[in-house]
């Protein structure tokens, strides 16, 4: 995200964190961020926008780096264990804006924001191919082990809840 844009959203999230977002008004946005209200409209159309924008920004970060050849290296068990490690790592950095918008009601669009990646992620998953909801799967199971392990406050380190979801899922869903 730009300058303005980051402030912008580190100012929605700050206030998630103090009250419920229908209570957060746009000049509540622009004081917390220190930013103009023309900035605000400039870059973003409502606040669900910002929102948005995080999300994509999410999304981006769980994405770099993702380097396989062919797209059925993403069930090997090994790249499904980084992955799973890397996403839960950047997420735990993001664990007070992750919660926030979860308790705010917005589950849905984090859930999103893991489908989109694992779709990405996965390549070239048709979508008319039954292998596209071992990718749902994952996703749903992800982003709900995600939100317990935050809420419990991430006592275990990434790599030991990769782990423990990998063993889960290599019952049919990965490849040895």
């Amino acid at each position: 995200m730009k300058r303005v844009k980051k402030r912008i959203a580190e100012g929605l999230f700050a206030l998630l964190q103090k009250k419920a977002f229908s209570e957060i008004t746009v000049t509540d946005i622009v004081r917390e961020a220190d930013v103009a209200r023309a900035s605000y409209y400039r870059n973003f159309d409502s606040k669900e926008q910002i929102i948005e924008a995080a999300m994509d920004d999410l999304r981006d970060q769980l994405l770099s780096d993702v380097d396989y050849d062919d797209d059925e290296q993403i069930f090997d068990r090994e790249n499904a264990r980084a992955g799973f490690e890397k996403a839960l790592a950047i997420c735990l950095v993001r664990k007070a804006d992750l919660l926030a918008l979860y308790d705010n009601g917005f589950g849905s669009m984090i859930q999103q924001t893991f489908n989109r990646y694992i779709v990405e992620f996965a390549g070239n998953v048709s979508a008319d191919s039954l292998e596209r909801y071992k990718l749902y799967f994952i996703s749903g199971a992800v982003t709900n082990v995600l939100i317990e392990w935050l809420r419990e406050g991430a006592k275990e380190p990434p790599r030991e809840i990769a782990a423990l979801c990998v063993d889960y899922f290599s019952i049919g869903v990965l490849h040895a």
